[in-house]
C-alpha cells in the first residue's frame, strides 16, 4: 500500500492496518505529510460505524477505558448454530455455505482475522499493538490449523469440515457446560486501554452480557468511556457476508467523496 502525494486511499483489508508495526507507522507518517485520506472503516465490522464511532469519541474529548464485544460474523454464526443437534462441523459448514468466512475458514477459526481487527481497534486507541501482543484463543489444533490441503477451494473446504468433526464432541461438551449455567458461548474480544492488553477467546456469557443475544450474522462492539459510565455505547448490527463487505466500502468511498468536495471549497 503506497499514499503518495495526496491520493486518497481505502483500504477493506486488514494488512496495512494490523500488519508491522514499523510499516503501519510508515504509512501514518506519509499519510500526515501528504495530507492524504485513508478510509478503513470496512476493516472492521464491514458496514458497521465502528471506527466512526470511536474516533467521534475520541475527538470530541471522551476517553475509552475498554472495548469489547465480537467482530467475527463466522464465529457468531457457529456459536448461534450450533446446538445437541447441529454440530460443530456443520454450523462452520453451513456458515461456509452462506459466504460468511474467509476463503480459509482456518483464518476465522483459529481466531487469526479477529486479531487483526482486534489490532486495528487497539491502534486507533493509540496502542502500539502487534498480532503477538494478542491473547488469543485458536478452536484449532496444530495439527489442522497447519495442515497442508491439496486441491481447489471446494476440495479444500471439504476436506477441513471432515477434519473438523474430531471438534464435534470437545466443541458440544463446552457448549452443555454453559447452557448448564444458563450461559452462551460466544467469541469475545477485550482491549483494556490502560493495561494495554487485548485477548480474545471463547467466553461462556450470561445474560447480562450484550453478547448474549447476539444474532448468526451480528458483530458487536461496546465502547466503555468515561462519558458512558452507566451504560456502555455499543455499535451492533448484521456484518457478515458479501453484501454488507461491499456496503462498507462503498460508505468509505462516499467518505472520501465528501472529504474531496470539502477541500475543494
Amino acid at each position: 500500500m503506497s499514499i503518495s502525494q495526496t491520493s486518497p486511499v481505502i483500504s477493506p483489508g486488514r494488512r496495512a492496518g494490523a500488519g508491522p508495526l514499523s510499516r503501519y507507522d510508515a504509512i501514518r507518517e506519509a499519510q500526515r505529510a501528504n495530507s492524504a485520506e485513508w478510509q478503513y472503516e470496512s476493516s472492521v465490522g464491514a458496514a458497521l460505524p465502528i471506527l466512526t464511532t470511536l474516533r467521534d469519541l475520541l475527538q470530541t474529548g471522551d476517553e475509552v477505558q475498554r472495548l469489547r464485544g465480537c467482530v467475527s460474523g463466522t464465529m457468531a454464526y457457529v456459536f448461534r448454530t450450533m446446538d445437541e443437534n447441529t454440530p460443530f462441523s456443520e454450523a462452520v459448514r453451513q456458515a461456509m455455505e452462506k459466504d460468511f468466512t474467509e476463503n480459509d475458514v482456518r483464518e476465522d477459526l483459529s481466531g487469526y482475522d479477529a486479531t487483526r481487527k482486534i489490532v486495528v481497534l487497539a491502534r486507533e486507541l493509540g496502542l502500539n499493538v502487534s498480532m503477538e501482543d494478542v491473547e488469543v484463543e485458536s478452536l484449532l489444533p496444530d495439527d489442522i490449523r497447519n495442515k497442508e490441503y491439496e486441491g481447489d477451494t471446494e476440495a479444500m473446504r471439504a476436506a477441513v469440515i471432515e477434519d473438523l468433526k474430531a471438534l464435534d464432541g470437545p466443541m458440544l461438551e463446552r457448549w452443555r457446560e454453559a447452557r448448564r449455567d444458563d450461559r452462551e458461548l460466544r467469541y469475545k474480544f477485550v482491549i483494556d486501554v490502560a493495561t494495554g492488553k487485548c485477548s480474545c477467546k471463547l467466553s461462556a456469557v450470561d445474560s447480562k452480557d450484550t453478547l448474549y443475544r447476539l444474532r448468526n450474522n451480528e458483530n458487536l462492539v461496546a465502547f466503555e468511556t468515561t462519558r458512558y459510565t452507566t451504560s456502555p455505547l455499543i455499535v451492533k448490527g448484521a456484518a457478515a457476508g458479501p453484501e454488507l463487505a461491499a456496503a462498507g466500502i462503498f460508505a468509505d468511498l462516499l467518505r472520501l467523496g465528501r472529504a474531496f468536495s470539502t477541500s475543494q471549497t
